[in-house]
């Protein structure tokens, strides 16, 4: 079971050693796979699909498992009398997972392209909406600043995956030159490598061990504790060989988000907090998602 996480421990290495002995190149990696790569998967995985009901109830149980992990942070991190900026990062850190780069590359790995729809809703739909939307609340009143209804609107409606979404949804009532489906195709494989040798650059191990009990407790919730309770769920109302269920499991197992902590970091939270999750979050991942997908195997 560890051949399908081999290729991204060694993408992450490969990223790593690039900017020790050259440079960080992660900001131009991370752009190109938001306007090029992310858009090209949604269009060549939402453009074949027939969207009905059932994707809508997805997308309502996606955004309650992810509410109820928020819900449990926020009343861990009272627990732990956490002061507001920290609790604010706790909250985030331990709530938004990275759903998209990080685990578009383990469905593919473990269970293949086909089934990365059902990350694309659980990302789109779940993390990156509640992200932008109750997320951008939670950064805002953790460090004292403001932001706008506004701000945060356009940061969703402009967000290039959310464009090609509702430009793929008009797309569908015509007919789509064979070209096109190849070339979206072939670039929306560029996706796992790059995301993962991206954020091979942007891991930093100098700092790992600052504020080390809130960032273990953060992940442990996030990446272990909240999957095995959905997992126990979901082993009672559903049939656990089912592929989708798998895929959800392990989104929902997935490491604290990139973007989450950039802007959490920008926001003006803790920004070694934020830093330190994602470090220990990403090397951690590549036993957990292997115990959790041999699990489910």
């Amino acid at each position: 079971m560890l051949d399908p996480v081999l290729p991204i421990a060694l993408y992450l290495l490969f990223g790593y050693l690039y900017k020790i002995f050259f440079q960080d190149n992660s900001k131009q990696l991370v752009d190109f796979i938001i306007y090029f790569s992310l858009p090209a998967i949604v269009f060549s995985k939402i453009y074949p699909l027939d969207l009905n009901f059932d994707h809508l109830l997805l997308i309502l149980m996606f955004n309650a498992i992810i509410l109820f992990n928020l819900l449990l942070s926020f009343l861990i991190g009272k627990l732990l009398k956490l002061e507001k900026i920290y609790l604010a990062t706790f909250m985030i850190m331990a709530t938004f997972g990275n759903t998209s780069f990080i685990g578009f590359s383990y469905i593919d790995a473990f269970y293949g392209q086909d089934f990365i729809v059902y990350g694309l809703i659980y990302d789109i739909f779940g993390s990156f909406l509640l992200l932008v939307s109750i997320g951008m609340f939670i950064i805002t009143w953790g460090s004292g600043r403001k932001n706008s209804i506004f701000t945060i609107s356009k940061s969703i409606f402009l967000f290039p995956p959310m464009i090609i979404f509702f430009v793929t949804l008009i797309a569908k009532n015509f007919e789509i030159p064979n070209f096109l489906i190849h070339t979206t195709d072939n670039l929306g494989s560029t996706l796992v490598p790059i995301a993962m040798i991206a954020i091979g650059m942007k891991l930093q191990l100098k700092n790992i061990f600052s504020k080390l009990h809130i960032v273990t407790i953060a992940v442990i919730l996030k990446m272990i504790f909240v999957p095995i309770v959905v997992l126990f769920l979901f082993n009672y109302f559903y049939n656990l060989d089912e592929t989708w269920i798998k895929v959800t499991i392990i989104e929902v197992a997935m490491p604290p988000m990139t973007m989450a902590a950039v802007l959490a970091i920008k926001g003006g939270l803790d920004e070694k907090i934020a830093i330190n999750s994602l470090v220990l979050g990403v090397i951690l991942s590549l036993l957990t998602i292997t115990l959790f997908t041999t699990h489910l195997a």
